[in-house]
């Protein structure tokens, strides 16, 4: 099965990736307090940095530090030197005494091929990833325009993308020790995201989230025209609070739409499937085993894999985030999986096919790795399982919900035996990347639909799309 990317969580231009890490670490070792060129240690934790930078002779804005501080209303803004968040000092101990894991860490950074760009900062070792981890610990994403909004959108896939492109990176990002460790500091971040200091980031300002760039961003990528129409018509919010009634990021991120720009389409049509989210069509197949194998690092993964025991969509980090019922039917069951090598958390996160470019001249290096790997990443990231009873032609079914990278936490709202109508709320994503597939029965014939014209696989679809015609085989 060939890797594809049509739904991109990265941009093709690794210089924009570079870019984005290159800024973030010169920050972080400030942060840190070491020079963001020598890496020379200028202060101690605890010192102000106002006082210890003017000293040092670095020149930097501390303002731009802002965002990674918890400084609420009305608080005196004082930058001090950060000691590392007990979380990522534990995390840079166990790299440090577990020889496989620290062999494994030091090796990626040797193999990771260095920035376009030489006079960019690079993350040189263990110490300045634990940095930026630790400095992301605090920091909500940002909205930034073009391609670069999609690093910022996934802040710690952008550090971490340049190294899981590497034989050493898939070794050190499978190992469970380290699985164990970013879940922890990914469950942190996840509380962060889902506190009121995380709406530092909800503003109209430049890289807000409320800012008229932003908003327009949103709109479009729900189905509208930000010419005509404003983001209360599409979302349900409050505009006269200053967050938009939005108590955190995370409430932004899992914001709903109004019925009307998520109504269904055949409701009452039990041959044509939906689309469960708003999302991009990544690829169908067909007639599938449930020991077809897709070779990947010479590892067999199937569909086993992906049910732990033909359809698959990806959505971007401005799509609309809820899951909905694709079909009318019943709940037969559902299950939470955090990742096939582990059936309980953590997940694996950062694991992926490695790029063909350096094997093959024809193709240019790619440092979204996750997003052309998701045949293998669904496979062994965490996911959702909802099987539903369809009304027939379709019966038994399955929507799989695949947390891609960050945090990505899967959350099922509906129980077994509960009736459903096509768009019925089935859960929500939160914090990440994500994904998700639709898996039929045997004995059906799958015919998708095109949409506006086009071939359904590349398409982006509205959440309550007609995008399937099932019909039983004869």
């Amino acid at each position: 099965m060939p890797a594809t990317t049509v739904c991109r969580w990265l941009p093709e231009d690794p210089t924009i990736v570079e870019a984005f890490v290159s800024d973030l670490l010169v920050r972080s070792r400030v942060i840190h307090g070491r020079n963001p060129k020598t890496r020379v240690r200028f202060a101690e934790v605890g010192e102000n940095l106002e006082t210890a930078i003017s000293r040092a002779g670095i020149e930097l804005d501390l303002s731009c530090l802002r965002q990674h501080y918890r400084i609420t209303v009305g608080q005196a803004t004082v930058y001090t030197v950060r000691a590392l968040d007990p979380i990522v000092q534990e995390f840079q101990d166990y790299i440090e005494r577990e020889g496989v894991v620290y062999a494994a860490f030091n090796a990626m950074f040797e193999q990771a091929p260095p920035p376009q760009n030489e006079d960019q900062e690079k993350i040189e070792d263990y110490v300045d990833l634990m940095e930026m981890i630790d400095t992301n610990l605090t920091t909500a994403p940002s909205f930034g325009e073009g391609v670069s909004a999609m690093v910022a959108a996934v802040p710690y896939y952008g550090i971490i993308s340049r190294f899981c492109n590497t034989p050493a990176g898939y070794n050190a990002f499978t190992h469970p020790g380290v699985n164990a460790r970013f879940y922890r500091v990914f469950m942190a971040w996840h509380e962060y995201l889902t506190s009121t200091a995380s709406t530092n980031v909800i503003h109209d300002g430049e890289g807000g989230w409320l800012s008229t760039a932003a908003l327009n961003a949103m709109i479009q990528s729900a189905g509208g025209n930000p010419e005509q129409e404003t983001f209360d018509n599409f979302f349900v919010c409050d505009t006269s609070d200053p967050h938009y009634g939005f108590k955190s990021y995370d409430e932004l991120f899992v914001r709903e739409l109004k019925a009307i720009h998520r109504a269904v389409v055949a409701p009452d049509a039990t041959a044509i499937v939906n689309s469960a989210c708003s999302s991009t069509i990544y690829q169908i197949y067909r007639n599938l085993q449930k020991t077809d194998k897709f070779w990947i690092k010479n590892t067999p993964y199937s569909l086993n894999h992906m049910l732990a025991e033909d359809d698959y969509l990806c959505l971007g980090s401005l799509d609309y985030h809820r899951w909905r019922s694709p079909v009318k039917g019943t709940v037969v069951k559902t299950r939470l999986i955090s990742g096939a090598t582990h059936p309980n958390p953590p997940p694996t996160y950062y694991a992926a096919c490695l790029d063909e470019a350096p094997l093959n001249p024809d193709r240019k290096p790619d440092l979204d790795v996750i997003s052309r790997s998701q045949d293998f990443v669904t496979a062994i990231s965490t996911r959702a399982l909802i099987f539903i009873q369809a009304a027939e032609p379709v019966g038994l079914m399955c929507f799989v919900g695949v947390g891609l990278g960050e945090v990505s936490t899967c959350n099922v709202v509906v129980k077994e035996s509960q009736v459903l109508k096509k768009g019925d709320e089935l859960g929500q994503f939160h914090f990440g990347g994500s994904t998700h597939c639709l898996i039929f029965r045997p004995g059906l014939t799958v015919t998708p639909i095109d949409q506006d014209g086009n071939d359904l696989v590349g398409s982006k679809v509205r959440v309550g799309k007609d995008i399937l015609i099932v019909t039983p085989q004869n």
